[in-house]
């Protein structure tokens, strides 16, 4: 039973839910939205307006470019994502992540997108966004913009997590052949939430020898995900080594205190289950499992 009154649109074109959106400021996006429906049922939500996405055709679809680049419609559910070969093989991180979401139900119901842009930042897939620079293709009442992922979670937050466009795509820049990408979490035994995952990418130098290129992301230990630079600075320029991604992996929780001390609105989760400071220790843990996986990945010379 839901608690709350709104009105319910659910149009068959962006236009359309421009359009409604435009009309009401306040109306919220439903494209999946697990959690937004449990929220309508607790009282915590009480928007004027729902306006569901389900019925646009255009939103749906996974699209590999002869360029190499993904396009992934922002209604194409978890299961799709977790299933495509292209991705297995050119993106195995986003697998990865897409199938660590809850179970099979959520994850044949629950729409990529939403998980991006309306609800749970917290949660796999935007820490996978960030390590692959995905850029998000949105549509507003002021037009079309295309947005980095760091840009949409900074916005995202700063809108209190609902975000006023609807996104119609997420695009994620071809790899090349010989990078390696990886994502590992702990999930919450009965929620299935993440309580610490971390997506990571390691790109091999010409010579195949050092890391030319490293991104390591952290979430679900944290209220929204976040880059760790500093793991990815002591990893560029230096031998794959499990040495050298061990001393990385240290970093990783003093790159979480210091992220959460230099920004107000993130903090550090912690529950009965798992506390704050146990959620820190996972990020170190988590870091060099994935760092290693994705070096594994790569293809650097024997």
């Amino acid at each position: 039973m839901i608690p709350v009154q709104f009105d319910y649109a659910a149009p068959a074109s962006l236009e359309e839910a421009v359009k409604l959106l435009k009309n009401d400021e306040r109306a919220q996006i439903l494209a999946g939205s697990h959690s937004l429906i449990a929220s309508l049922k607790q009282g915590r939500a009480c928007p004027p307006l729902l306006i569901d996405l389900l019925k646009i055709p255009s939103l749906s679809g996974i699209r590999c470019e002869a360029n190499g680049l993904l396009q992934i419609g922002a209604m194409t559910t978890l299961d799709q994502v977790a299933a495509s070969r292209e991705v297995q093989e050119n993106f195995p991180a986003l697998a990865e992540a897409a199938h660590s979401v809850g179970d099979a139900q959520i994850r044949n119901w629950q729409r990529t997108g939403d998980l991006f842009a309306y609800r749970d930042l917290a949660c796999d897939l935007p820490a996978v966004a960030l390590v692959l620079e995905a850029t998000f293709q949105t549509v507003g009442v002021s037009g079309h913009h295309a947005m980095g992922a760091e840009e949409l979670l900074r916005l995202a937050v700063e809108s209190q997590w609902i975000l006023q466009e609807i996104v119609s795509s997420i695009d994620f820049p071809p790899c090349v052949s010989w990078t390696g990408t990886a994502y590992q979490s702990l999930r919450h035994p009965a929620s299935a939430l993440a309580i610490c995952g971390v997506a990571a990418l390691v790109e091999p130098s010409a010579n195949q020898v050092s890391v030319s290129k490293c991104r390591v992301a952290v979430t679900g230990a944290l209220s929204y995900p976040i880059r760790l630079p500093q793991v990815e600075a002591a990893m560029e320029g230096k031998a794959p080594t499990a040495e050298n991604i061990a001393a990385a992996a240290k970093l990783a929780a003093e790159n979480v205190t210091t992220a959460v001390a230099a920004r107000e609105e993130l903090t550090i989760l912690g529950d009965l289950y798992a506390s704050a400071e146990y959620r820190t220790h996972l990020s170190i843990v988590l870091t060099k499992r994935t760092l290693t996986e994705a070096t594994k990945r790569a293809k650097f010379a024997s």
